[in-house]
């Protein structure tokens, strides 16, 4: 009876915190409903571009065939130049580039010669490079059995692959990075929303308060070591993932190191608010267990944004972590630089002032 006491006792606890009850309840289940959509499909509409140098009927074939493997394709862009194909890469617009060559029907007609198409994928994330290349050479050979038909012989269109940034389809450069970032979000969160946090528990805040320092220097003091561990949390995992796995970093680590820094203050931003709302330790980390749910679920981390219905997909831009693993594994894995990623750091820089704008001001009014 005594034991049953006490299980009523926790219930009735949790019933009067009907909104952490609420998303404990409802948050997993809308994350499992979100990943068991993106699970269930497979990878199709992948984002491709073509280059017709030849401007012929052959070529606008290829070019119909492209568009009509709508399975695995969705052929968006028609770029000039090579150098205009070769940039959408960097901006991360498409996954595959299929270049027709001058000469292209000529070749075709020709005995002597073999015509050729150059298909590049970006294979940062080996799954979606692949299925992108796949579906290319499936165009291809669908164009040959038409020109069978039609001109009473198969022609041998010579397929020349580039796969870059990934050319051994390592799957690992994929889930690595992202693995780092996600460390980094969680050490950052954790440490920031645990400081005052704990002080409130331990009844040590009111000591605090009545120390010669003003509300904002103390949130500021709570702030400064959640960046610094959260910062040699990413010089760490960034050494292990290097040296330890073998993945690379073709672009710049000061750039990395100043956007990753901006991303900790924005996370910190999100402790700070979670600490004016926890008042235990443990609703403080169950808070932070609420959040990463919700971020893991709109980053792209574990179901891939474009799964999301259109709502979501525009909630999932005002999410830091998104924009860092689009910024981590552009620099890591693309060797990008700051005139491509400037958008997300400004998108990280704008929520995490207005973030950090609401928790200096609740918790203000708390410690008030």
């Amino acid at each position: 009876m005594r034991i049953w006491n006490l299980v009523v006792k926790e219930f009735i606890q949790l019933a009067r915190d009907w909104l952490m009850t609420a998303f404990i309840l409802t948050l997993p289940a809308l994350q499992l409903a979100l990943m068991a959509q993106a699970t269930g499909s497979r990878v199709s509409g992948l984002k491709a571009a073509v280059l017709d140098l030849d401007h012929s009927t052959a070529s606008r074939q290829v070019v119909s065939l492209l568009a009509a493997n709508h399975r695995e394709l969705n052929l968006c862009r028609y770029p000039s130049t090579r150098e205009e194909a070769l940039s959408l890469f960097d901006r991360g617009e498409v996954v595959l580039v299929a270049i027709i060559p001058t000469g292209f029907e000529e070749d075709l007609r020709s005995p002597y010669r073999v015509p050729q198409v150059q298909l590049i994928t970006d294979a940062s994330n080996s799954v979606a490079g692949s299925v992108a290349l796949r579906g290319a050479q499936a165009a291809i050979a669908a164009f040959s059995a038409n020109w069978q038909r039609a001109q009473g012989h198969a022609p041998v269109v010579e397929l020349r692959p580039i796969i870059r940034f990934n050319p051994a389809l390592n799957v690992r450069y994929f889930s690595t990075s992202a693995q780092v970032g996600f460390i980094i979000y969680q050490v950052t969160l954790v440490v920031a929303s645990l400081g005052l946090a704990r002080e409130r528990e331990l009844g040590t805040l009111e000591q605090l308060l009545v120390m010669p320092i003003t509300r904002v220097e103390l949130i500021i003091g709570k702030a400064i070591p959640a960046a610094i561990l959260g910062m040699t949390d990413f010089f760490l995992m960034l050494a292990v993932a290097v040296f330890g796995f073998h993945v690379p970093l073709r672009g710049s680590l000061p750039l990395l190191a100043g956007l990753t820094f901006l991303f900790v203050i924005a996370e910190i931003g999100y402790g700070l608010l979670i600490s004016s709302l926890a008042h235990t330790q443990q609703q403080a980390i169950l808070l932070v267990f609420v959040l990463a749910m919700v971020d893991m679920t709109f980053s792209g981390y574990m179901v891939r944004i474009k799964f999301l219905p259109p709502f979501l997909q525009a909630v999932a831009q005002a999410v830091p972590f998104s924009h860092y693993l689009t910024i981590i594994r552009g620099v890591m894995l693309k060797g990008i630089g700051m005139g491509i990623l400037w958008p997300h750091a400004l998108a990280m820089v704008a929520t995490g002032m207005v973030v950090a704008g609401v928790a200096v001001h609740a918790l203000g009014r708390t410690l008030d």
